[in-house]
């Protein structure tokens, strides 16, 4: 079970930065972008996507990128989709394009923009390949940056975020660190921790509103799990919290069906008994 907040945190979620009630209250700040997301609460100064925060899309994976904003990771993904941009990692061209002996001499030599330059890739792709043979980037007139015993001892025991910023250096250089020593993301690793057998008999049982409630996970986090592992919700009624209320008509009944586990019909009716248009076919803005 999530450590529960203390009611004077609570009443600053979305009121001041994640990370600084996470500092006040000594908790992880994946505890307090929970229970803000839970309660259906928008980050501390979110002001949807400005220039900096779609810069950050396809620079790491939608996951980091998401805890790192205080959204969701439906929410990222969907805005790099829309943008055309490629997700981190190994993207469709990089899975196709066959490195030479000679290009992957480049890789630390020469700036990843000028590598993809002469091979038709974007930056991203050619960083991801450099990354995962634990190549540095080229410094100009500075060394490359060593790591301490010290340093080392955190990866696996602190996010990627909180060591980037102890040793001032992007994320991407720690993750890239950290999997080229084999060592678990200890965010997922605690994520899946929380998937107790006390938590999975309630999968079903009851609403997926209901065990969020109980368990101060994340109603979408719960939804996913529950459709990932083929568990139905059982024919109880479904009691609608004010989130869910406010996805509809933005949000296509079919996507909301699947996330609560009730039926599509019942997502209908619900929508015209408030009277509630169906969201457009061109999207959800």
């Amino acid at each position: 079970m999530p450590t529960k907040l203390p009611t004077t945190i609570t009443k600053k979620l979305g009121k001041l930065p994640d990370a600084e009630l996470a500092n006040h209250a000594g908790l992880p700040i994946e505890a307090i972008q929970a229970a803000r997301q839970v309660r259906g609460i928008i980050p501390h100064g979110w002001t949807k996507w400005t220039k900096k925060n779609i810069a950050l899309l396809g620079t790491q994976s939608d996951v980091d990128i998401a805890a790192k904003l205080g959204v969701t990771k439906t929410a990222v993904s969907r805005k790099r989709a829309q943008l055309g941009i490629e997700p981190f990692g190994y993207s469709r061209k990089q899975l196709r394009h066959r490195w030479t002996k000679a290009q992957l001499k480049w890789l630390g030599a020469i700036s990843d923009a000028e590598i993809g330059r002469r091979l038709d890739l974007d930056a991203t792709t050619v960083a991801s390949k450099r990354e995962s043979l634990g190549i540095e980037p080229i410094r100009k007139g500075r060394p490359a940056r060593k790591w301490s015993k010290k340093e080392l001892g955190w990866l696996g025991k602190l996010s990627d975020a909180e060591i980037a910023r102890r040793m001032k250096i992007g994320r991407r250089k720690v993750i890239a660190k950290r999997q080229s020593l084999g060592i678990e993301n200890p965010t997922v690793a605690a994520t899946e921790a929380r998937w107790t057998p006390e938590v999975i008999k309630m999968l079903g049982k009851i609403p997926d509103s209901k065990v969020s409630e109980k368990t101060g996970i994340p109603v979408s986090a719960i939804s996913g799990y529950r459709s990932r592992h083929g568990i139905r919700i059982n024919g109880a009624r479904h009691t609608w919290t004010p989130e869910e209320i406010k996805m509809l008509g933005k949000v296509p009944d079919e996507e909301i069906a699947k996330k609560l586990g009730i039926k599509k019909a019942t997502i209908a009716t619900k929508r015209r008994r408030l009277k509630i248009g169906a969201p457009s076919s061109n999207g959800r803005g």
